[in-house]
């Protein structure tokens, strides 16, 4: 009881500060020092069309995703991998207008139409492959056309980031505990065999993990990071006491071009500002809103 009295208190003072700085307009200064210390990460499925049968929110159309790096572009972002940005925060540089690009799932677009625009704009990727799927077409629901190892293992050697989405892309919190070496091993392994090199990162599947997983990973050396599902920025605590836990948030394709993905950004700054200051999870969609309407 004291415990959860004590959790609400905190959360009362840290929106009382918050609310009195924005009322003495001092809540910008502190949110852009705050963005010099933060890189965000962004999330894209499919760079196509909405195939028959597919969820519209898996594609960005291939104009629209161009608009998005043309946006970031114009902006003056740098778009790094994700052991880049972790190497950058440890080295406690500013890092305002960095972000992260990540691709799951290893559609077969992702190299014919993402990669090209990517090299376009000097920009680089993060693809996190699901084991079993590499070089398959599936015509379950669509046909779901994925990239093969020759195909990855290119991209790979121009400087995009490879990464696993697990070997079945199941949630890893359902899979019994006895499968979980076989689901974050085996890409390892995999990938080693198929393409000469170890990867370091994990996405995981519908951003799913729990203590076990975490657990599970670290008996593992090579893995480094793990993306989960939780909207914010990545900072220098972050990357060093939670690396599988690091944060992203999903780019979709709702007809506003390059403001689809400035709103990304901006929800992604504003709650990793609120989540640095102490608010609940729970509590950052509520406490977004309230900055939102006192920034500029």
């Amino acid at each position: 009881m004291f415990k959860s009295m004590y959790r609400v208190l905190r959360m009362l003072l840290v929106i009382a500060a918050i609310a009195g700085m924005a009322y003495q307009g001092r809540i910008k200064e502190d949110f852009e020092n705050y963005k010099m210390q933060a890189i965000p990460a962004l999330m894209y499925h499919s760079i196509s069309e909405v195939p028959a049968g597919w969820p519209a929110d898996l594609c960005v159309k291939p104009d629209v995703f161009e608009a998005h790096l043309k946006y970031l572009k114009e902006q003056g972002y740098n778009v790094v991998t994700a052991p880049q940005a972790m190497v950058l925060l440890k080295s406690r540089q500013n890092v305002m207008n960095t972000v992260i690009l990540t691709f799951d799932d290893g559609y077969e677009n992702n190299y014919s139409v993402a990669y090209p625009m990517l090299k376009k704009y000097g920009f680089r990727g993060n693809f996190y492959i699901v084991g079993k799927d590499v070089g398959q077409v599936k015509k379950q629901d669509g046909e779901k056309k994925y990239m093969t190892f020759s195909q990855i293992k290119e991209m790979y050697l121009q400087g995009m980031e490879i990464g696993s989405h697990s070997m079945s892309h199941d949630p890893l919190t359902s899979i019994k505990p006895n499968f979980l070496p076989w689901e974050i091993y085996q890409p390892l392994n995999l990938f080693y065999e198929k393409m000469d090199f170890w990867i370091s990162g994990i996405a995981f599947p519908n951003g799913a993990y729990n203590d076990a997983i975490i657990a599970e990973i670290r008996k593992y050396v090579k893995y480094e990071y793990g993306f989960s599902g939780q909207t914010g920025c990545n900072t220098l605590r972050i990357v060093t006491d939670t690396p599988f836990a690091l944060r992203r948030a999903g780019v979709y394709d709702r007809g506003h071009g390059a403001q689809d993905v400035e709103q990304v950004l901006q929800k992604c700054y504003v709650s990793g500002y609120l989540e640095a200051k102490g608010i609940p999870v729970g509590l950052i969609d509520r406490g977004r809103r309230f900055i939102q309407g006192v920034l500029p």
